[in-house]
Formats: C-alpha cells, sequence, structure tokens
C-alpha cells in the first residue's frame, strides 16, 4: 500500500482528497498545518505529499524546503495544491523541491496524475536483464534493486562473457559499465549489439560510468546507447530509468507482433491457411523478376476442385470448408519450399514454381494428382484438374497472363473428364493460302 498524507485547513478539501487518493489506491493521513505535517513526515515514510499553497504557519516554499530536509524525502512526490494562481510563489515552490503544481479549481488532472503515479509505484515489472558490472559491492547492489521489480537479472563482470550470453539470450535490456576489466570494454560490447543482424540489436541500453565527461557521453550516444547514468549511482534515478526503458521495449516488441499477426491474417485464406490472391500479388513480383533477370524457368499451375459445388450441396459447406483446411495443410507439404501456394478464387488454386520448366512442372503435378486420390480430406473422394503454363520470355509475361494460359489447359483438363494435367501450348499457326492453292 502507498502511503500519502494530505496537509490543508479545510476539513471538506482533506476529506475530497481522501476519497480521492484512497480510490488510486494510497493509504491517506492528513493535517491540518504545515508544522503538523512535518511531524507526521518525520515520524512515518510517505510517497506522496499534497500541500495546500496558503498553510496557516508555513508559506508553501517553506514547507517544500522543511520537508525536503527529512531524511528519505529526496525523492518522494511533492504537490502543491493552489486556489490562486501566483506565478511567483508557485515558481518559489518548485524551487524549492515542489514536484508539481495543481489547481484546485480542476481536480480532473490530479485524478489522473494519482492514478499513474499508483500504477507506475505497484507494478510489478517482468523480464530479463543482461548487467555488466566488475564492482562486487556495486553488482549487489543493483542486483537487489532489479529482483525487487520483479525483472530477472543475468550479471557478469566481464564483456567478453556477457556478450556470449547475449547472443543466446532473449533480454528486455542491457545495464553495462563502460571500463570494465578484460580485453573487451563496455563500448565494444555496445557496438557488437547494435550490429547484430537481428530484432535484438534494438535493445535498450543503459551505460554507466564513473567518469562523467561530456564527450564521452555524446559519443556514446552516437554509438546507440538509450540512456547514461553517472557513478555513484542512485537508486531511485536508476529504478525509473529502468522501468521506463523496459516497460517501452515491452510495449514494442507487443506492438510489432501484433503486426506482424494482423500482416499474417491479412495475407491469408482463412480456410485453406494457404496464401490468399492478394499476398500471391504482392509476392509474385519477385518471381517474375528474377525469372526475367536470370532467365530462369518459371512455371504456374492452376487447380480446379472437381465438383465443389456439389460437395458442398451434398455434404454440407462445414465438411466442404474441412476438406478446403486438410487439402491446404496437405498442399504445403507436398510443395518444394521455394514454391508458392495460394487460394485464387473459391475451387482454384495457384502454385508459382520456380526454376521448373513444363515437364518437370507436369511431372509434380501428375504426382499430385496421384497422391490426391488417396488423400480423401474429410473422408471426401476429391478429384483436381489442373493446367499448367511456362513463363514466355520474349512475351514479359506477367502473372494475369501467365495466370490466363494455365487456366485455359486447366480447362482442358475439364473437358478431357477432370482429374488429369494439362499443358499449355500455344496453337499452331495455320499457314496462308496463296493464290495458287
Amino acid at each position: 500500500m502507498l502511503n500519502a498524507l494530505v496537509i490543508d485547513s479545510s476539513p471538506d478539501f482533506c476529506e475530497h482528497m481522501f476519497n480521492l487518493l484512497e480510490s488510486a489506491g494510497f493509504n491517506v493521513d492528513t493535517a491540518k498545518t504545515g508544522g503538523e505535517g512535518l511531524v507526521k513526515a518525520a515520524a512515518g515514510k510517505y510517497r506522496l505529499v499534497c500541500c495546500s499553497d496558503n498553510l496557516s504557519d508555513y508559506a508553501s516554499s517553506e514547507f517544500c524546503s522543511q520537508l525536503r530536509a527529512l531524511k528519505g524525502y529526496d525523492f518522494a512526490t511533492l504537490l502543491v495544491l493552489t486556489e490562486h494562481d501566483n506565478s511567483k510563489i508557485l515558481k518559489q515552490a518548485l524551487l524549492a523541491g515542489a514536484t508539481d503544481i495543481f489547481s484546485k479549481s480542476d481536480m480532473s488532472e490530479m485524478d489522473t496524475y494519482l492514478c499513474r503515479i499508483s500504477q507506475r509505484e505497484t507494478r510489478q515489472l517482468s523480464g530479463r536483464v543482461l548487467f555488466i558490472e566488475d564492482s562486487r559491492v556495486l553488482q549487489t547492489i543493483i542486483i537487489d534493486l532489479l529482483t525487487d521489480m520483479g525483472l530477472d537479472v543475468d550479471a557478469y563482470n566481464y564483456a567478453e562473457s556477457a556478450w556470449e550470453a547475449f547472443k543466446g539470450g532473449d533480454y528486455d535490456l542491457v545495464i553495462t559499465d563502460i571500463m570494465l576489466e578484460g580485453s573487451m570494454s563496455g563500448i565494444t560490447l555496445v557496438r557488437k549489439i547494435r550490429r547484430m543482424q537481428s530484432e535484438y540489436s534494438n535493445v535498450p541500453i543503459i551505460a554507466t560510468s564513473g567518469f562523467d565527461n561530456m564527450s564521452r557521453k555524446i559519443e556514446l550516444f552516437h554509438l546507440g546507447v538509450n540512456d547514461y547514468v553517472s557513478k555513484p549511482i542512485v537508486r531511485e534515478e536508476l529504478r525509473q530509468r529502468v522501468f521506463n526503458h523496459v516497460t517501452s521495449y515491452q510495449t514494442t516488441q507487443e506492438l510489432r507482433t501484433q503486426q506482424k499477426s494482423l500482416h499474417s491474417l491479412a495475407m491469408l485464406d482463412d480456410t485453406t491457411g494457404l496464401f490468399n490472391r492478394h499476398a500471391l500479388r504482392e509476392f509474385a513480383g519477385k518471381y517474375f523478376s528474377e525469372a526475367y533477370r536470370f532467365s530462369r524457368c518459371l512455371s504456374l499451375a492452376v487447380i480446379d476442385i472437381d465438383h465443389l459445388k456439389d460437395i458442398n450441396e451434398h455434404h454440407g459447406f462445414e465438411r466442404g470448408n474441412q476438406m478446403l483446411a486438410e487439402l491446404g495443410s496437405w498442399l504445403k507439404r507436398h510443395v518444394r519450399d521455394v514454391d508458392l501456394v495460394a487460394r485464387w478464387a473459391g475451387d482454384e488454386l495457384v502454385l508459382l514454381l520456380p526454376e521448373c520448366d513444363l515437364a518437370s512442372a507436369k511431372n509434380m503435378m501428375d504426382r499430385m494428382v496421384q497422391r490426391l486420390r488417396k488423400l480423401k480430406p474429410a473422408d471426401l473422394d476429391v478429384t483436381v484438374s489442373v493446367g499448367i503454363a511456362q513463363l514466355r520470355q520474349t512475351d514479359n509475361d506477367n502473372l494475369n497472363s501467365l495466370f490466363e494460359l494455365a487456366d485455359k489447359a486447366m480447362y482442358q483438363a475439364k473437358m478431357a473428364g477432370r482429374n488429369c494435367v494439362k499443358v499449355y501450348t500455344e496453337p499452331e499457326s495455320i499457314p496462308e493460302l496463296s493464290d495458287n492453292d
């Protein structure tokens, strides 16, 4: 429970603040005068102190100075509540140690502020920290601080050991001393982390040093550190910096994960689990550009599920969708890693087959048709008609034109009785008759 002290001569306002603070999760004491408030503050330990700017015995600036002079109140939150805007008095209060100033006439901002303090102070973090410090005493102190915050800590005395751990771990924060014993300095460790070709290279880094040199700070920021803490380290300062960096990094990681999930959902067909037409169009450009650039073969197969309408009518759409899902999963296992398989429309699937000529593509599709006869997805007898076409280097084929050619071959397979594979061939040109013929 967080402790708060309210100092104001008005019983009504004290009651109002009592309710506001209690609802935000604070345990609240009150005092009518500044003197009484200082006595209670000296006897207890308050995380938050709220005092009126018109105390009967103290000016607000004087009370702030007196409170800050008490042991343990260097980092307490000290708020001054004012009825009238007097810039001179308020400035004096801030200079004397007030954290912030709020107007009594509008307590909505105060409510939001108190809730945020409560959330920040009571929230228990989770995550992993890589900590490098060659001073055993300081290492023990900071490990205790980090573990009290709920963080798991991997501590090292040497940057070499920390670097090996970092390559194999998943950390939310790195805290490293710059001057370390051993062949690798903290600066080198920062440089290595930032040069990694992985998402781990973006982990926040807090650098620590006993040399408070401005040029060194600037160089460290150029290298990629996110923050810098001078020694001797102030526990409360480090605590807040760690809290901010860990929460910010984890929030960013969550957003990236959500974006990846949304991107995947936008690219996948719900029923089959295959790529959808949108994804096929987006990825096909690379296949075609590489085929043209390196004069490679590229084939496209159109697979039409025979009698899909009849399957849905006789067995129901749920059974039909189950069949499509099992077929999609099977197809992903059947094709090569380099192949792209997507659902084009209701009963049509498309395969892009790089570095695969017509003969190879037909062999692959023939084997697929034969195996499908034994598969029986959703316990149904399913057959397909397949048409194949190969990229024509001289005709500047694209996805649409190559699909049209394969689609024509697929209709030839339909006309041939279905459950077979046909290859598109250019129609033979009819020679023109001469006047003598």
